[in-house]
Parts: C-alpha cells; sequence; structure tokens
C-alpha cells in the first residue's frame, strides 16, 4: 500500500502585474487623449475696494431697462426695440465718451433679450456695460 506523501502548504499566490500593466496604460492612454478646453464666457469684474473711487464724481450714465414685454426702456423716457439699441448707444457715446451703460432686466424677462442688449450696447461703443436686476415689485 502506498502512503501519500505529505506536502507543506504552498502559499497560493497572485500574480498582480499584469493588472498593474493594464492600469497604467490605461491611465497613459486617458491622459493622452483628455482635452482641455476653456470655454469662453461672459467676463465678471467684482469691484475692488478704493478710497479714491469713493469720494470721486462717478462717470454719466446710459441706463437702459428691459422690461417684461421684451422692450427696452431708455433712461425711464422712451421705449424701443432692443436690436435699435446700438444708434442709441452710439448717441450717448459721442456725447460722453467716458459713460458708461447700465443694463437692468426685469425679474421676469427673458435673459436672451438681456444679452442681446448688451451685445448691441458693446457694438454701440460702450467700454463698460453692467447688468443689474430690477428689484420685484
Amino acid at each position: 500500500m502506498r502512503t501519500r506523501p505529505t506536502h507543506q502548504e504552498e502559499a497560493a499566490d497572485v500574480n498582480i502585474t499584469p493588472l498593474l500593466d493594464i492600469v497604467f496604460i490605461l491611465l497613459i492612454f486617458f491622459i493622452v487623449t483628455a482635452t482641455f478646453l476653456r470655454e469662453k464666457g461672459i467676463d465678471v469684474r467684482t469691484p475692488e475696494d478704493n478710497e479714491e473711487d469713493e469720494q470721486s464724481i462717478p462717470p454719466p450714465a446710459l441706463l437702459l431697462s428691459v422690461q417684461e414685454d421684451g422692450f427696452v426702456r431708455v433712461n425711464n423716457v422712451r421705449i424701443i426695440d432692443p436690436g435699435s439699441v446700438k444708434p442709441v448707444v452710439q448717441e450717448f457715446m459721442a456725447r460722453e465718451p467716458n459713460g458708461v451703460v447700465l443694463v437692468s432686466a426685469a425679474p421676469d424677462s427673458e435673459s436672451g433679450v438681456a444679452v442681446q442688449v448688451m451685445d448691441q450696447a458693446k457694438d454701440g461703443g460702450a467700454g463698460a456695460v453692467s447688468l443689474t436686476l430690477q428689484k420685484e415689485q
């Protein structure tokens, strides 16, 4: 009768080298193929605290109020179409070269109209265009 030879228990080793190779290859692949894009948007600048600015006279301003119905009021006097803002801004900038344009949008107005008015103001030669939101009544 044969007896089985007694073997010492062998430790089961798992070779993870191929797994690490695959992980590093995938990591390199995704780093190389990733595209890093910078989206262009509206430039937002916050005012800086400056003591000299508080004592100086503010520049003349043109107020363009975007109404809920999509029309624009110029200095709360006359109502015009959003597409005809450019000549009004050009006239204002000819009179006041250092002037600023304020676009005040109603809470229920469409954002596209406010952006169109801002674009028209920039095309009209305005150096500084600011956007504000009107108070709800």
